[in-house]
């Protein structure tokens, strides 16, 4: 019985050294309605209905992503150190609704809308991966001698990764030349 007791104490001991990591991902949607009267009035139609403009260019569609972290921690006179990670990450897809019963219409974009939703679905991914990348990266931090030292420590792992997935979304842009590789350009069906 005593090894028992040995034992489960020295389980106790070594679960709550364990930091305790929770994730949660959503993804929501904003539309604007494209509402064409012809297969050569869809391409001016988004661009007139479009939102989404960037140094002067027009998108027809933007993948935003938010990712938060925050953390909790224990200390004693001589560390501190990380007890739970939690990472939040929204990502609000803008997106055209097409509006018309006309069967040309309907026909390209039933073609190249489903490739326009798998690029930003892409940038979606890139999201994912830096918000788990945040996550592990804080988790693993060792203890440090101050909480305001292991603090300052997680938050800038956090803000260099957010940075990074800049960075990752403008390559990402460039590689498929905004979508057009993976079939997102309207071009390719008129």
């Amino acid at each position: 019985m005593k090894l028992i007791m040995v034992l489960l104490g020295g389980l106790f001991m070594a679960f709550s050294s364990l930091t305790l990591a929770k994730e949660s991902v959503d993804e929501s949607y904003k539309f604007y309605q494209v509402n064409p009267n012809s297969k050569t009035e869809i391409l001016s139609s988004l661009n007139k209905t479009s939102p989404i403009k960037s140094d002067g260019s027009i998108f027809h569609g933007y993948a935003y992503s938010y990712i938060k972290w925050n953390f909790r921690w224990k200390y004693n006179k001589n560390s501190c150190w990380i007890t739970y990670v939690n990472t939040e990450l929204n990502t609000t897809y803008t997106l055209p609704k097409l509006v018309s019963d006309i069967e040309e219409v309907n026909g390209i974009w039933n073609k190249w809308y489903p490739n326009l939703v798998i690029h930003e679905k892409g940038h979606h991914q890139l999201a994912i991966a830096i918000a788990q990348k945040i996550q592990k990266k804080i988790t693993e931090l060792p203890s440090l001698a101050t909480c305001s030292e292991l603090e300052q420590k997680a938050n800038g792992i956090g803000y260099k990764l957010v940075d990074e997935l800049g960075l990752l979304n403008h390559e990402y842009d460039e590689r498929t030349n905004h979508g057009e590789t993976q079939g997102a350009s309207l071009f390719s069906y008129l």
